[in-house]
């Protein structure tokens, strides 16, 4: 395995404790109403990336993984190879990961023991809590590890918007502003919804 298929990635502080390195990998078997990057569903879409390149960036960015999608474990075996990669240089890389199957169905993916904070769950609009570090109130929290603690976790929803020359994209958890904005912004195609 030497390739990754992602969307994009960039350094924020949006998607859990201190600085990240936001991966999101592409494609998504899921159709949930409301989903926040529809175009990630796409098994063919974004674009493919040597595993270490990918692991050079995150080594060098010095910061946490959080990996989003898309669904990551569709990409399971590539994702283990990335974090194996650039743990053997920065054992102390913490990973946090988003999925939309429950933990019962992913505990013994190889990608599921190599992650220090899973949170499980489709996202179902109708349970959009505006609570922090998930999109609503069905999907767990699940510390795999010690490396993270609630108390090290955001206490309201956090979020950005990066303006490109394609529209805009959307780091984080969406607010109701952020959901409110988003609206406002995306007719036609200015937002990039990843």
């Amino acid at each position: 395995m030497t390739d990754i298929r992602i969307s994009w990635y960039t350094l924020t502080e949006d998607l859990g404790p201190g600085k990240r390195f936001a991966l999101w990998v592409q494609g998504c078997k899921r159709n949930c109403k409301g989903c926040i990057a529809p175009s990630l569903r796409d098994m063919d879409g974004g674009e493919v990336m040597k595993i270490s390149d990918l692991a050079k960036s995150i080594i060098s960015s010095g910061a946490d993984l959080t990996i989003s999608g898309g669904e990551p474990y569709l990409q399971s075996e590539a994702l283990c190879v990335l974090i194996d990669t650039v743990r053997t240089s920065r054992p102390q890389t913490g990973v946090i990961c988003y999925t939309g199957n429950t933990y019962e169905d992913i505990s013994s993916d190889p990608l599921t023991s190599r992650v220090d904070l899973l949170i499980d769950g489709e996202y179902i609009e109708e349970l959009d809590d505006g609570r922090p570090m998930r999109g609503s109130s069905n999907q767990r929290l699940i510390f795999l590890t010690d490396r993270y603690d609630t108390k090290d976790l955001p206490a309201n929803r956090q979020n950005r918007f990066i303006f490109t020359e394609k529209g805009f994209r959307m780091t984080g958890i969406p607010s109701d502003g952020a959901k409110a904005l988003i609206d406002m912004m995306s007719n036609g195609d200015a937002y990039e919804n990843k």
